[in-house]
This record gives structure tokens, sequence and C-alpha cells, in this order.
């Protein structure tokens, strides 16, 4: 970046100051995102040995808030811990009157232009100052990238396991599978085909929502009831290109009426909020509180509300090498069997959820 002499700024003034000032508006910064961060993660190879790979993180999740009155610029929602904030990049706007963006180094009183092109170390607050557009006065920000204290990364353990061709650990990868879909009841399998149950649907849902084919599930003791299980199954919504349709079940013996978890009817004109992206294969798992909808482009999905929304989660640390073709199961115990269905012999792995 173009370094600015100190002594070049002397004369200019803050638009706090009593003298000369300029009125609000003709100087300001009206939008701040961020648009590029890394993220490192910590894994494990398929020996055993340590690695680190790194992954961008999905900046669109974490909004900047501007507190206008506080010249305060900051996101409530922390990054991941293992981001390297050090290196962003970062989209800043302005007011219509508003001339250049200056930074004031972390080191000494150095300035330097703002190049949305060029990496800002936001490590520690940094102070933002923006000038009219006669560079005679400016507004002065602070900027504070909250992340989140500890290894976030490390939500799971994976262990590599050795896969021979046909390896299916015991059946856990059998796929759960949604047929015969009619206004009062569907079959349902849990074991690629090999048996199924009947399913009914509750008195005021419409089987048009169900999903069809090859589905995502899960089931879940409740909180305080150990008999009472939760079940739910996703998958891509018929004549829908874009979201995923949601049913739960709630049982304590397997019966029971499904329910549509979607807000119907649907918008016509604009996307359903908290919706979960479609998906050529989905795989849901249970843990730490939350639902977390695994798809096979490896992408992550989280819920906190039992399946009702769903946005972006980037704390799922994939172990090295699970980037595509993936496919998961849990077992009773909560362990996570995840696959890299590569030509029928692709990687496989075992994980937990840390304590």
């Amino acid at each position: 970046m173009i370094a600015v002499a100190l002594g070049f700024t002397s004369c200019l003034k803050n638009d706090a100051d009593n003298t000369d000032s300029v009125v609000y508006n003709e100087t300001a910064i009206t939008g701040f995102s961020l648009y590029a961060v890394n993220r490192y993660v910590h894994t494990s190879t398929s020996t055993g040995a340590d690695s680190v790979y790194t992954k961008a993180l999905t900046v669109k999740e974490y909004p900047f808030s501007i507190d206008q009155y506080a010249r305060k610029i900051y996101n409530t929602d922390s990054l991941p811990a293992d981001c390297d904030v050090k290196h962003v990049l970062a989209t800043i706007s302005t007011s219509t009157y508003s001339g250049s963006i200056i930074l004031v180094s972390l080191i000494g009183d150095t300035l330097s232009y703002y190049s949305s092109s060029d990496s800002i170390d936001f490590s520690q607050p940094r102070e933002l100052r923006v000038y009219n557009s006669s560079m005679e006065h400016y507004r002065s920000y602070t900027v504070q990238v909250n992340v989140k204290k500890g290894a976030s990364a490390d939500l799971l353990e994976w262990e590599p396991l050795r896969r021979g061709a046909g390896d299916t650990f015991a059946g856990l990868l059998g796929t759960a599978q949604v047929a015969d879909a009619s206004q009062e009841s569907f079959r349902l399998s849990l074991d690629s085909g090999s048996t199924w149950s009947s399913e009914t649907l509750g008195a005021e849902e419409d089987a048009a929502y169900l999903p069809s084919g090859e589905v995502g599930y899960t089931a879940f003791s409740m909180a305080g009831n150990n008999d009472k299980k939760y079940h739910l199954m996703a998958g891509p919504l018929p004549g829908n290109d874009y979201m995923c349709t949601v049913w739960r079940k709630i049982s304590t013996d397997g019966s029971g009426n499904w329910t549509c978890l979607l807000n119907l009817p649907l918008p016509e004109n604009t996307k359903y909020a908290g919706h979960l992206p479609t998906a050529d294969h989905i795989s849901l798992l249970w843990g730490k509180g939350r639902i977390l909808a695994l798809t096979d482009s490896g992408a992550v999905y989280e819920s906190l509300d039992q399946g009702f929304s769903w946005h972006t989660f980037d704390d799922f640390n994939l172990p090295e090498g699970a980037t595509d073709h993936l496919r998961a199961a849990q077992d009773e115990a909560g362990t996570i069997w995840l696959l890299k269905e590569d030509g029928g012999t692709g990687m496989a792995w075992r994980g937990k959820f840390t304590e």
C-alpha cells in the first residue's frame, strides 16, 4: 500500500473538531464486509501424522455492524479461531461525498491508503479514517474483528481407517430412502432398501412436500427423556432446484406421524429464508446440541432449532482429503463414519465429537 506522509495530514481536521467541522453525512463509512479470509485447519493424514490445510471462510455468514455514534465497526458473531486475521481482504464503502479511506498503522503514526486488493492486519483493533472529498476533514472509526477463543477446528477428532473394496463398516452406511408416498403414508428404509417401515403423515400434511428417493436421516434422544426420540429426514424438494424439504417425527416406540418443517406456503418470488440447500446426497448428524447436514460436496450446514432453519457451519473440521463424494453415518454410540466414495475404494475415517 502507498504510504502517506504524516506531515500531509498534520493540517487536516477531524470532523469531531469544533472549528470548521463538516456535517456528518459528508463523510462516513456506510458499509464494511470481509470478502477473503483463510482458515488453517489442523487434521491427521492417512498415516496419523499431523497436517494443516487451508480452507476459505464463508464470509457472508459473518456480517459487520457500524455504530455511527460510537464510530465502531464490529462483527457480533465471532470468526472461527483458526482464521488468519492478519491477512484479510475487506470491502469498505462510504457516503456520497466522502473521499479517500486511510488506515492508521498498528506501529507508529504511519498512514496508508485503503485498497480492496491489499490485505489488512485485523489481529488488533484498527483505526480507519474516511476523508471528505476536499481532504480537509475526516471521520475516524475503530474496526474490531472478533475471533473465537480456542481451537474451534477441533469440533471433531478423526481417525483414518484402511478400507478395502466392498467394506461398508457393518452396514452403518446403508442409505435412507423414501418410496410409495401417498396423501396419508409412505415407506422408509434405513438400509438401502433391504427392509422397509410403513410411515404415516400428520392429518394436515401434504405428501407433495415429501422428499423422493435417497434422503438424509438421523434420530436422537430428546433432552431430559431418553425414551423419546426425535427423528429427522431431509432430501431434495420435488420441483425445486435450490432447497431440501425437512420432516420430523417424535416417538417413543417408532410410531407417530411425520410433520413437514417448512413454513408453508413457500414464497413465490424469493427464496425460502434459512433453507437447507439441495445436494445429490445429504448425511444428517447429531452432536454438541446441533443437527448437522453434510453434503457430498463437503459443504456443512447447521440447525440449532431442530431442523426448522439452517446456515453454513464453518467449524466442522473435515479430515484432510475429505473434499467430495462424501457420505457419513452415525451409530448408537455417537461415532461418525465417513467415506469418500471414489470408485468404491475411497478413503475412510472414524470420528467423534470432542468433549
